[in-house]
């Protein structure tokens, strides 16, 4: 009996995780948080009035 989370292999092999690929992410989550500041602020002034 296979354990439920034991993935059986398919035979194909995972693409490599590239450079570009981890600084495309970090990118991204840092764009996310800045924009969030951004809104944030914005909400905060024009929104609830000071």
């Amino acid at each position: 009996m296979k354990d439920a989370h034991e993935a059986e292999p398919t035979g194909e092999a995972e693409e490599p995780w590239l450079p570009i690929e981890t600084k495309l992410v970090v990118g991204s989550v840092i764009a996310g948080v800045v924009t969030l500041i951004v809104l944030a602020f914005v909400v905060h002034i024009f929104i609830l009035g000071k």
